[in-house]
């Protein structure tokens, strides 16, 4: 059962937010469906919305767009909804952003049984090392630097090395990233030094032991070279490869044509530069559904991890 569809769900928030507005030019609404959809939906959401056999929601009187609605939109929850909430509330990576007097009101307010039970979920292929998200001084740690992206300020942060070095520096973090394989959190930071930034880098949480925020916000700095890469992957539409492809890496910059005559998808996707094994790791457990076609560089890496393995098992 599809509990929820992420492309309408999010085609209502867009329409929501455009409705809001009361008055839209043309203009306007393509920025806000760029700004909030995906890198098709302009194509697909803008004539409906327009035009005169779309949705209806809108008057058009003098390039203006008007809200044919007497009152804001607004997009009650479901009972399904608030039971699947409720089930995500038990999840214990909540609490890294809700205490707990928090979560025992969002449950009042629901006011519904729980969609489902965490012991009705097995996860496999992951690591059991994953990080406690229980531990306080960890979820003191989560909250300090995204207070600290949030406000865009600088924050000293110290953490051991996996050579068990301990390294303390200001940083400016710009996201925090969740590993399902690893089940463990990470952060992207800017390592800053005399008011720019001399180099960019990534933090495990877990390996986290202090972090201190600060009221300074930078406003002077030198750009870093930008670390993304780009590989062009050939998806196969077996086995449901294609949906499985994308729900593996929603998280991730990427675009998509699909052939109906092949029944083939090609995607691009952009990833960090340091995540490159993990990314070859995520890949290869597609199998042959899944073909690297571009770059070189990345392609000759995935071959050779699979002559490895072949060899492995000859042997």
């Amino acid at each position: 059962m599809k509990l929820f569809s992420e492309i309408y769900s999010t085609y209502y928030s867009i329409t929501e937010k455009i409705l809001k507005r009361h008055t839209v030019t043309k203009a306007e609404i393509a920025d806000i469906i760029r700004q909030n959809g995906f890198s098709e939906s302009v194509l697909f959401l803008e004539p409906k919305l327009t035009c005169e056999d779309g949705y209806g929601l809108l008057k058009k009187e003098d390039n203006i767009y008007r809200s044919i609605l007497k009152k804001e939109p607004h997009i009650p929850l479901t009972a399904l909804e608030k039971a699947w909430l409720c089930a995500v509330l038990s999840d214990p990576r909540s609490g890294l952003f809700l205490d707990t007097e928090q979560k025992s009101q969002l449950t009042e307010l629901l006011d519904a049984k729980k969609l489902y039970q965490r012991n009705f979920l097995t996860c496999f292929d992951q690591y059991s090392d994953g990080d406690d998200f229980h531990d306080p001084q960890y979820i003191q740690h989560f909250r300090d630097i995204l207070s600290a992206i949030h406000g865009k300020k600088l924050i000293k942060i110290s953490f051991q090395t996996r050579k068990d070095n301990r390294i303390t520096h200001y940083f400016l973090p710009t996201k925090i990233e969740y590993s399902a394989k690893n089940n463990k959190f990470r952060v992207y930071v800017n390592r800053y030094q005399k008011r720019r930034i001399v180099d960019s880098g990534i933090i495990n949480l877990s390996q986290v032991t202090l972090t201190k925020l600060t009221d300074i916000t930078p406003d002077s700095f030198l750009a870093v070279t930008d670390k993304k890469k780009q590989a062009k992957i050939k998806i196969l539409n077996e086995r449901n490869a294609v949906n499985r492809f994308m729900l593996e890496f929603a998280e991730l910059e990427k675009e998509s044509v699909f052939d109906e005559d092949s029944g083939e998808c090609m995607v691009s996707i952009k990833y960090d530069e340091q995540n490159e094994n993990e990314i070859i790791i995520r890949l290869l457990s597609f199998g042959p559904v899944v073909e690297v076609l571009s770059p070189y560089d990345f392609r000759r890496k995935i071959k050779e991890r699979v002559d490895r393995q072949l060899a492995l098992m000859k042997k």
